[in-house]
C-alpha cells in the first residue's frame, strides 16, 4: 500500500537531480506504532497463476510423455510385422 510521492516541482515527467525517492502510507506515521499491524503486503494474483500455468504445463508435459510411450509401443509393434514381412 505504500505509494511514491511525487513532489510539484518533479511533476512527475522529470528524472530528479538526487535520488530522494519518498514513500508514504496511511498507516505509517509517526508515534502511531500501533497503525504498524494494520500494514500488510499486497497478494497478487500472479503468483497463483504461475502456480496454475505450472500444474498446465505438467499435465501436458504427462500427456506428451503418455502419447509417446503409446507411439513407441505402436512402432515396435509395425517394426517387428515388417520385419516378419521381409
Amino acid at each position: 500500500g505504500f505509494r511514491k510521492v511525487v513532489h510539484i516541482e518533479q511533476g512527475g515527467l522529470v528524472k530528479p537531480d538526487r535520488d530522494d525517492t519518498e514513500f508514504q502510507h496511511p498507516f505509517f506515521l509517526r508515534g502511531q506504532e500501533r497503525l504498524l499491524e494494520n500494514i500488510k503486503r499486497k497478494v497478487t494474483s500472479v503468483s497463483s497463476l504461475k502456480g496454475e500455468e505450472v500444474r498446465v504445463r505438467q499435465d501436458s508435459v504427462a500427456r506428451l510423455l503418455a502419447d509417446m510411450q503409446a507411439m513407441r509401443g505402436k512402432q515396435d509393434s509395425l517394426d517387428s510385422r515388417l520385419l516378419a514381412m521381409k
